[in-house]
């Protein structure tokens, strides 16, 4: 006899919405690839990749964030086009991107109402009292006390996900799509998220449901589509695949072209930073690793890992909870960046452009503005610029920095040289341990081969990095140890002789063991 799950997979029958060759590319990328994609009505279709798969893109489409190129959108049989997210909306789809849409000095109420607020009898004033009576029964429905009158700023993470998913309600919507909306949740909040997905799928309601997390996916989902490099990789029901065939449609083939050889086993060499027993709050728990002298060291983990929380702390950023840094075998305090530099620490922002660069200022002055105190003379009257140009040169030739002149503006520069003058910067202090967030994000493969000769160089000249990556072939071939963190604890270690793909990606998203080859 066929369990209730059985039965209302068995029921989803009707078509919602289809994509036939859906395209879209931007400069030198092709981000959706000629992708055939359907959904079912009162279904929970999962869809997984690697990041830089084409899914947030293909989402985009569907809310009317980008136009495709060419490429078909049929919903209920009629074909559709938006070209804004109200014509979107208007077709009863809905969006929940990671990064909430929602204002903080609002109301709940007036968030899940948000431009469409109910007027009074004479239409000029809002009727709070219907707003707030409507958006309580909307909650309601989904068994979520809050109070409606709540500022958005004053609740929860969780909570705002339930606003969200208010809003969508709101709306009448017939597909929601929810992206990553666990990722920064603790485990309660999580079974409440997928109570209610489930509650919405028995209500006829379509989700398009996006993790990293394949457990999630697995528990929740009755199909799920694998993207890669902007292609559908395929679709399967849940009950006819398992985790493992997922992984490896996930991962394909890892090109190994750009990458520089890496050094000597970790063995011979001596260790610079030691981490023990180390937690931060919300974020790590117990988390142990040496860093060696001359080494480069991935420390890889999904959104919600606590991975950059971890390296913030190791550099000061945010406090620690407990544990032990040991730095050149002296126990050290890092209570706050400064006491990172004078050890020798640097650290390179993943966001190049908001956190990193300085961009009405010059490639030279970008580059020396963190040594200009050295510098300077006459109590910081003067600069020495014979000195600043030379320190300039040395750093300009070592990294091999492509530009017109020193004067040039630093946002001329492509992505890939803007990132070396961020390392430059960085080395400029003597640094002995490099934490480099993303270091290829958002550049092209040349740059990257660049970046990667560049780092292994550098290795190879005694530095030690720890950098982050989502990148898969990056985290695959590049460092000479790679930790996996999952939920805020180790997961996974591997070497170079013991780098697998698949039992990366595995860990990555909490399959320590299992079916095949995902056991790590």
């Amino acid at each position: 006899m066929p369990n209730v799950r059985d039965a209302q997979t068995m029921s989803v029958t009707g078509e919602l919405l289809r994509t036939e060759g859906l395209t879209k590319t931007f400069p030198g990328v092709v981000a959706v690839d000629g992708v055939d994609f359907d959904v079912r009505v009162g279904e929970i279709h999962a869809l997984v990749g690697e990041n830089g798969a084409g899914k947030s893109t293909l989402i985009k489409v569907f809310g009317g964030v980008y136009i495709p190129d060419k490429g078909k959108i049929i919903m209920d049989g009629k074909e559709v086009a938006f070209s804004s997210t109200h014509q979107s909306q208007e077709s009863k789809i809905a969006v929940i991107y990671q990064e909430f849409n929602l204002v903080p000095d609002l109301s709940v109420a007036e968030n899940i109402f948000i431009g469409r607020e109910p007027k009074t009898a004479l239409g000029t004033l809002i009727d709070f009292r219907r707003m707030n009576s409507r958006a309580a029964e909307i909650l309601a429905t989904l068994d979520m006390p809050l109070n409606v009158k709540s500022f958005v700023a004053d609740i929860s993470v969780a909570e705002r996900q339930m606003v969200e998913i208010a809003k969508a309600l709101s709306h009448e919507s017939r597909l929601i799509i929810m992206d990553e909306p666990t990722a920064t949740l603790t485990e309660k909040e999580v079974r409440k998220i997928f109570e209610i997905v489930k509650n919405l799928r028995a209500r006829g309601v379509s989700i398009i449901y996006i993790s990293h997390r394949l457990e999630e996916a697995f528990e929740l989902a009755d199909r799920i589509t694998v993207m890669r490099d902007g292609r559908k990789v395929g679709t399967r029901q849940i009950a006819e695949t398992n985790k493992s065939e997922i992984i490896e449609m996930m991962v394909g083939k890892v090109v190994k072209d750009y990458f520089a050889q890496a050094g000597t086993s970790t063995e011979a060499r001596e260790p610079l930073l030691e981490v023990r027993n180390y937690s931060v709050a919300d974020a790590v728990e117990d988390i142990s690793f040496t860093l060696y002298k001359g080494e480069i060291l991935a420390l890889a983990g999904i959104l919600g890992s606590g991975v950059h929380r971890m390296l913030q702390s190791l550099f000061g950023v945010i406090p620690k909870k407990s544990g032990d840094i040991f730095f050149q075998g002296r126990k050290v305090n890092i209570d706050r960046p400064r006491d990172a530099i004078r050890l020798g620490i640097g650290y390179v922002t993943e966001d190049r452009k908001n956190a990193g660069l300085l961009p009405a200022m010059s490639v030279l002055h970008n580059l020396t503005i963190i040594i200009i105190r050295a510098l300077s003379f006459l109590r910081g009257l003067f600069i020495r610029d014979g000195e600043e140009r030379r320190r300039f040169e040395g750093i300009r030739t070592t990294l091999d920095i492509k530009m017109s002149g020193p004067g040039q503006r630093i946002i001329y520069l492509s992505g890939g040289n803007q990132q070396k003058v961020l390392i430059g910067r960085t080395l400029l202090t003597d640094c002995k341990a490099l934490i480099l967030l993303e270091p290829t994000r958002g550049i092209d493969v040349g740059a990257k081969a660049e970046i990667h000769r560049m780092l292994r160089a550098l290795a190879d000249k005694g530095l030690s990095v720890i950098l982050t990556s989502s990148e898969l072939p990056e985290l695959v071939n590049l460092p000479d140890r790679c930790i996996v963190l999952y939920k805020g604890r180790k997961a996974a270690e591997f070497t170079r002789e013991t780098m697998d793909s698949e039992k990366l990606v595995a860990a990555q998203i909490g399959q320590s063991s299992g079916e095949g080859r995902a056991h790590v």
